[in-house]
């Protein structure tokens, strides 16, 4: 899965002069993924979690945003929504504000 734009502007440039020799990690199979996070996870700063944690944040808020959308995408394709201007007419006549 490819970072959304967003995300990928929420993550600092972390390498630095003396990394331009490094060769990126070999990609790790999913089986093996999760012990391998958690052992990158064990040795991180606090200032490398706390951007981690920043990231899974907006990580999420984008799914949710996703799953909103198609969510709505659907619902209107339905035609849930037709009658939504006349229901608010209709509470607002049954519910006088003072």
């Amino acid at each position: 899965m490819a970072l959304a734009p967003a995300l990928v502007r929420l993550v600092p440039p972390v390498y630095g002069l003396g990394m331009k020799g490094r060769q990126p990690s070999a990609p790790v199979p999913p089986e093996r993924l999760k012990p391998v996070l958690h052992e990158k996870i064990e040795r991180m700063s606090g200032e490398q979690l706390a951007l981690l944690d920043r990231v899974l944040l907006q990580l999420e808020a984008e799914q949710a945003a996703d799953h909103l959308s198609e969510a709505f995408d659907a619902d209107q394709e339905q035609g849930k929504f037709r009658r939504v201007a006349e229901l608010v007419r209709q509470f607002r006549a049954e519910h006088r504000y003072a």
